[in-house]
């Protein structure tokens, strides 16, 4: 047998919660069970939960749905596989002889939402304001060796062997021996200046670059922040809104709907009164 909900159900939503089968919900005008979920609580009570706490008892056995305890058993294992069911499960068949489900899956009650009255004053939202700080990346510069640190690789041109040289060696005029064959070389201007250029014009491309890629990453650190301002801002106007629509909507129902609970007039047979 399966359980239903007649018409005089006053939609108090006491019966809801107390399903282990998720079986009750709110139909229209009143609560309905769907007998493809409802077990009568066999394998859980040896009661029925909803009739237990209805108010009007409404919750009664349906005349054209009868199941036997077999099926209903069958149902709740198919429903709850991750439940264990004992084998002398608590049944309506046979009261305060079965033991309950060890695993029995927990239900939370629902809350219950009271209208609010016009003049009443919604919660205050949490405010939140425009982020100012984000992490970024630390950017470890690589650093230059001293200018005079550097070596320059020479080939001699009578041994063919190479020797290396500091830059600091390669003044117009000087004369530089190959520690291989003692042959000497005098360092000619062309050499100095090629030599000289190269550094000079590379360390201050590098400090160009670097100032460069610093200036940017400054300029864009500024337009992120002030880009996450006006998001803060823009969203807090749009939370604001939505805070005055649940307002209203809130106190829409207060004013137009029953009270909680007030029994619905049941309808004549013959479609009048």
């Amino acid at each position: 047998m399966a359980t239903m909900i007649t018409n005089e159900c006053i939609n108090c939503g006491a019966c809801e919660p107390e399903c282990p089968n998720n079986a009750i919900s709110q139909g229209d005008p009143v609560y309905v069970i769907d007998p493809k979920l409802c077990t009568e609580c066999v394998g859980f009570h040896d009661y029925e939960a909803c009739a237990a706490v209805c108010p009007v008892d409404v919750c009664v056995t349906d005349p054209n749905n009868i199941e036997s305890e077999e099926v209903l058993i069958a149902r709740a294992q198919e429903l709850h596989p991750e439940t264990t069911f004992p084998d002398n499960f608590e049944s309506r068949f046979r009261k305060g002889e079965g033991k309950p489900a060890p695993t029995a899956p927990a239900k939370a009650s629902p809350q219950v939402m009271q209208p609010a009255s016009p003049a009443a004053t919604p919660p205050a939202a949490a405010a939140v304001g425009p982020t100012t700080e984000f992490a970024e990346a630390e950017v470890k510069y690589v650093e230059l060796p001293a200018i005079d640190s550097w070596t320059v690789p020479m080939r001699c041109f009578k041994c063919h062997e190479v020797h290396v040289e500091n830059v600091k060696n390669f003044m117009i005029g000087n004369v530089i021996f190959c520690p291989h064959c003692n042959k000497s070389m005098v360092v000619r201007d062309n050499l100095n200046y090629h030599l000289r250029a190269l550094l000079k014009d590379s360390y201050e491309d590098w400090e160009r670059q670097q100032n460069e890629f610093a200036n940017q990453r400054e300029r864009e650190r500024a337009e992120f922040i002030e880009r996450r301002a006006k998001e803060a801002q823009a969203f807090e106007t749009h939370q604001k809104r939505e805070l005055e629509k649940i307002r209203q909507q809130l106190n829409a129902i207060g004013e137009n709907y029953d009270a909680a609970g007030k029994p619905f007039k049941k309808g004549s047979r013959f479609g009048w009164g």
